[in-house]
């Protein structure tokens, strides 16, 4: 009887000194709970202090700490998804057939020859058509306006604007908020390389998209704003678009301009994780004393531990034009989407560390005035062909950008007048089939020959070169450049890449530095530099194709018939800008 009261009361004190365990790990829990509530990262508080605007459309265009996670967000399910296809929305769907054997609603805002949709950007091609005199409609989910953060770009692009009648050389005058010079190529402990007119502008996107979206309008453009795309059904005769508003556009040609992650580019790649991804951090900030010159690219001078990854950061500053005391620094690297991956937050994190020593400042000395941050995916087998009839990709969606640049406005500039003149032809000859709209982004052997170099400046999880290499490697070939001359450095600065240039820079690196070239082979591996001799020997030739064959058939090709007309005049075109030759100094 004794021993089982005591068993009993044993049993009753072990129930209370769980429950009071118990209790205590509860408590405890909660403690840890707010600890970590009341412990925001650096980048929060910071965030969390400046007055944000409203949002723009394209990238950049936010900058609220919510905006952020939102992003890391749509990063980490890039990192974690598996590889291979995925099951994604259907929004284009074809119908056998003319859209008036069909009911396609009673909310039809109107028939256009052209329909653009995402007005950030594509509002600049939207105009250059308009100028032509066809009928065009811009569909936009947001307001169509421009960031307040400024786009960074040389004169020459900006003259492009012109040629095809989007801006006025006043007009230009108007937009720009701020130019500087001399801009550096900086190495961090090898040395630096100063050129003048290189990304030396900042021009104001809120001023420059209101200018272009006033000249759009005076042409007869229409625009829908606050209205997203549900789907498109395209017919033997139109696309019909059903709007989120339950308006119905019709149209000859839809423009897939809506970026990087527009739906329709997401059906077309069935969801397939991006081949490679360069993620940008940075600030715009006031009380930067020094601050007359650019920097248009920097590199660090070795590996740096972000979160559980090796990347290799590069780095970008600019003047700002809203102050002489104003600048914006960028942050970058580039890497592969796997779950290792560093977050924008990991990175900004790392950025407030580095800053300052990078622009001789005290992070207490500045004003942060707004935090940027982008992704930007990138994909081997680029420009994307056209997968639909009556469906083009424009802009970052068609992956015509650089692999090493970050898209957007810089990147669509050389292209404006190519593919206006291009779309225009395919219009009025309703060349509107996926095959001939294909034609007009063609393969490139320049831009698939710059996957090389965004592989060469990721950094491997798994080092089997020295920490150094990158900045080392970029050193000797800028300083190769230099040697050679503006003809060679520039168009390599401004994202073209030219046989001629590519092959002299290459031979002079092998003979100034020639131990360092078993180092890129165990960098980029043997299979992509196979795969990147094809195209480099595919740029000799279109080099070649374009200097010395155009010039023999162009003459001959007005007593063609239009169809065959229309896809010389395309292969030409591929010839010149494949190489790089639209270029001029």
């Amino acid at each position: 009887m004794v021993v089982l009261q005591i068993q009993q009361f044993s049993g009753i004190v072990n129930s209370a000194s769980r429950a009071r365990t118990k209790r205590e790990r509860v408590r405890a829990s909660k403690i840890m709970c707010v600890q970590t509530q009341v412990a925001p990262s650096r980048t929060q508080k910071i965030m969390e202090n400046i007055s944000v605007g409203g949002e723009a459309g394209g990238a950049g265009g936010v900058y609220s700490y919510k905006a952020l996670k939102r992003l890391d967000n749509i990063w980490s399910n890039i990192c974690t998804q598996p590889t291979g296809p995925q099951e994604t929305q259907e929004i284009v769907s074809r119908v056998s057939g003319f859209s008036q054997d069909y009911s396609v609603g009673n909310n039809l805002v109107g028939t256009f020859d052209i329909a653009v949709c995402g007005g950030t950007l594509g509002i600049f091609l939207a105009t250059a058509l308009c100028a032509k005199g066809l009928r065009v409609a811009v569909v936009e989910r947001n307001a169509i306006k421009g960031r307040d953060q400024e786009w960074n770009i040389s004169r020459k692009e900006m003259k492009e604007l012109t040629e095809v009648g989007v801006l006025t050389e006043d007009e230009i005058d108007e937009v720009i908020a701020a130019k500087f010079n001399p801009n550096r190529c900086g190495f961090e402990n090898l040395g630096d390389i100063w050129v003048e007119d290189i990304l030396n502008l900042g021009v104001s996107p809120a001023k420059l998209v209101e200018t272009v979206k006033r000249r759009f309008i005076s042409l007869g453009g229409v625009i829908l704003e606050d209205c997203s795309l549900s789907s498109i059904v395209i017919y033997d005769d139109l696309a019909v678009m059903q709007l989120s508003k339950g308006d119905i556009l019709s149209s000859r040609l839809v423009i897939d301009a809506m970026g990087n992650f527009s739906p329709i580019l997401k059906q077309i790649k069935r969801g397939r994780k991006p081949d490679g991804m360069c993620l940008v951090v940075g600030s715009c900030a006031h009380g930067f004393k020094e601050n007359s010159s650019s920097d248009v690219i920097y590199s660090s001078s070795s590996i740096t531990k972000v979160a559980d990854s090796n990347v290799h950061l590069f780095w970008e500053a600019f003047p700002a034009g809203s102050g002489p005391l104003d600048r914006t620094t960028y942050m970058f690297t580039y890497t592969e989407p796997q779950s290792t991956s560093p977050s924008l937050e990991d990175l900004l994190e790392e950025y407030w560390k580095l800053m300052p020593k990078y622009q001789g400042v005290s992070l207490d000395e500045l004003e942060i005035l707004r935090v940027v941050y982008g992704i930007f995916p990138t994909f081997r087998n680029s420009p994307l062909q056209a997968a639909f009839d009556r469906v083009l990709q424009f802009g970052d969606a068609s992956g015509i950008q650089s692999p090493v640049s970050f898209g957007g406005f810089g990147s669509l500039t050389r292209h404006l007048g190519r593919l206006s003149n291009g779309i225009y032809e395919a219009i009025d000859g309703d060349f509107l089939d996926s095959d001939s709209l294909s034609k007009l982004n063609p393969y490139m052997p320049n831009l698939s020959a710059s996957w090389l170099f965004q592989r060469a400046m990721s950094a491997k999880q798994q080092l089997d070169v020295s920490p150094g290499f990158t900045n080392e490697l970029l050193h000797v070939n800028f300083n190769c450049m230099q040697r050679l001359g503006d003809p060679v450095l520039r168009p390599f600065l401004q994202d073209i890449i030219q046989f001629g240039p590519l092959a002299k820079t290459l031979g002079l690196v092998m003979l100034t530095k020639p131990q360092i070239i078993p180092s890129i082979f165990r960098q980029v591996g043997i299979p992509v530099l196979l795969d990147w001799s094809v195209h480099f020997f595919m740029l000799g030739l279109y080099t070649f194709l374009s200097a010395y064959i155009d010039p023999v058939i162009r003459p001959s090709l007005e007593g063609l018939p239009s169809k065959t007309r229309f896809e010389w005049k395309r292969r030409l075109e591929a010839w010149k800008y494949g190489a790089g030759l639209d270029y001029e100094l």
